[in-house]
């Protein structure tokens, strides 16, 4: 019971009290305004949540801890006004208000729309659908609220952030965004080949520039080059059902797809094509991008990425080293690496691939983990370059080994 109704109800009975110990009309009078008053309000109340109509949108895709906006419209489709309407968004686990999400719009007119915004972030990659919308509307006294609920899309996609990768890369000079220092022309240019002219891109080095085609030609023309498999990663992720260990924003899983983003986009600000082999309960997924305005595509992926497979990661890589051509680079990212591995390795390294590890700790996300089928040392003995990462380490720095396997 509201205490605006317990107000109503409360003076009604006072009213009804006077006019019987007194036989007052004027008591009588205010008795029934007041019971009139209940009567409308209820009936108003019952058709309060009705003849709504309401959309959301949210400027999805960004990356994991950045806001995004949700823009909320709802509308008075019905031809009574509604009054003392309060909105408000039910967000999910991971995802945060910046702004209030609730909202109070004291009257809504017959064909009239409201429209409301806030702010919210996600601490984690991953597809998120915001809401229900709850509506809580009322008769103009407020004595009868009424509470309806709105299930709709407000699909939010957040990437994964890429980290810069050091280390190694960093001592020899390179830049992970695309600006040169020291050897990184050597570094980003071995393999590749003068190709032609082409109009410059966001995202182009103005080191490649190319002057004299720009003077003529009134525009912005770069010097593009053919590039070799030198330059060009394949990056083989484990999601296999089970073998994600930690909890919340902090899992192997969300170690290697964050991994995953790093080296894809170190290779493509690099100018290289950068590949994404992954398995799922669909089934694996393939996706090559060759070009750095195409890296949501990858990214994509990587924010709907979940453990969820059913092949082991050396399966998955021994699909992906026949759609290969020899002496590509791969790299193999897991949390615990199967028995089969090295065996997998061993055949792509006779056919001159240059296959790097990146080996999760599980251990150190959950010690109840049990220890992978095939030691680091194994895969070591199999011709592969294999670097460890422990909960807290700097990633980067592993990247760095990593990336400059084959080298």
């Amino acid at each position: 019971m509201s205490l605006q109704l317990l107000t109503v109800l409360t003076a009604g009975g006072g009213m009804a009290l006077v006019g019987l110990a007194y036989n007052s009309f004027a008591a009588y009078f205010m008795f029934a305004s007041l019971a009139a008053l209940v009567l409308v309000a209820y009936v108003g109340s019952r058709l309060s949540a009705r003849g709504l109509s309401w959309r959301r949108e949210a400027s999805g895709r960004v990356f994991d801890d950045e806001p995004f906006q949700v823009r909320l419209e709802v509308g008075n489709a019905g031809r009574i006004p509604r009054f003392l309407l309060t909105v408000a968004d039910d967000l999910p686990e991971f995802v945060s208000p910046e702004d209030s999400p609730e909202f109070v719009v004291p009257a809504l007119w017959p064909g009239e729309h409201v429209s409301m915004s806030y702010r919210a972030r996600a601490a984690k990659r991953g597809v998120y659908n915001i809401g229900p919308l709850r509506v809580s509307a009322s008769d103009p006294f407020g004595v009868f609220p009424r509470n309806a609920r709105y299930e709709g899309n407000g699909e939010v996609v957040i990437y994964p952030r890429p980290v810069p990768v050091r280390g190694a890369i960093a001592r020899s000079g390179a830049e992970p965004r695309g600006v040169s220092t020291g050897d990184r022309a050597r570094w980003s240019m071995s393999g590749q080949e003068f190709y032609g002219i082409r109009d410059y891109r966001p995202g182009d080095e103005l080191r490649r520039i190319h002057w004299p085609a720009t003077a003529r030609h009134a525009e912005l023309k770069v010097i593009e080059f053919e590039y070799g498999a030198s330059g060009d990663l394949a990056i083989v992720l484990d999601t296999l059902a089970g073998t994600e260990f930690g909890s919340g924003i902090d899992t192997t899983l969300e170690a290697a797809v964050r991994a995953a983003a790093s080296l894809a986009h170190s290779v493509l600000v690099s100018e290289g094509t950068a590949l994404l082999a992954a398995d799922s309960a669909e089934g694996p997924r393939w996706v090559e991008i060759d070009r750095v305005d195409r890296e949501f595509e990858l990214l994509e992926v990587l924010a709907r990425v979940q453990a969820d497979g059913t092949a082991p990661v050396s399966q998955v890589l021994d699909w992906v080293g026949t759609r290969l051509p020899a002496g590509f680079r791969v790299c193999v990212i897991t949390a615990m690496p199967d028995a089969d591995l090295p065996a997998v390795v061993s055949g792509l390294a006779q056919r001159q691939m240059t296959v790097s590890v990146l080996v999760i700790d599980a251990r150190s996300y959950d010690r109840r983990a049990g220890l992978p089928g095939a030691p680091p040392e194994a895969i070591e003995g199999a011709g592969a370059l294999v670097a460890g990462y422990e909960r807290g380490d700097d990633l980067s720095e592993a990247l760095g080994r990593v990336l400059l396997a084959g080298y």
